[in-house]
């Protein structure tokens, strides 16, 4: 027995210092120059999405369809997106520039709105688009019309 206590010590490895963590890279927060209509910019770090854009910094997808094509695309490859004309109970027409170059004319799948919300220098923003709190409210029985209530003109994602 003591034998046995005797070799488990000699044969114990010295322990050896574990490496570094690799540095966290720059893509692991996504930055997004959002553009509002009345011309104001704001840089929203760590955006969380939610709607036709879901999910939250680089795992965030544009949930998109072209004709009878329906897709899901990496906000990592997208460098701009550009909004259309809103038309009430219609998807919205996006311009989308990829790294690439490539332009595409894609609509928005299932949702027709989008809400954006992260950090900037003032403190975190949620942004709306469109925006169904600037309108006045009214009781109706029909869907609200948002075309003037547009608050997001592009989303722009640096290149990192």
């Amino acid at each position: 027995m003591i034998l046995n206590l005797l070799l488990v010590l000699l044969l114990q490895a010295p322990q050896v210092p574990l490496p570094p963590a690799p540095p966290v890279s720059s893509t692991a927060n996504l930055t997004v120059v959002v553009g509002l209509n009345d011309g104001m910019k704001l840089t929203v770090s760590d955006p969380e999405f939610t709607g036709f854009i879901e999910g939250r910094s680089t795992d965030a997808v544009l949930l998109y369809r072209e004709k009878d094509f329906h897709g899901e695309m990496p906000l990592k490859t997208v460098s701009r997106i550009e909004f259309g004309l809103y038309k009430r109970g219609k998807p919205f027409p996006m311009k989308v520039l990829l790294h690439s170059g490539e332009q595409l004319d894609v609509e928005s799948e299932r949702r027709d709105f989008m809400t954006l919300r992260g950090r900037t220098d003032f403190g975190i923003v949620t942004v709306r688009h469109p925006d169904p709190v600037s309108a006045p409210l009214k009781l109706s029985t029909r869907k609200p019309d948002r075309k003037k209530d547009l608050t997001i003109q592009y989303l722009e994602f640096p290149a990192s």
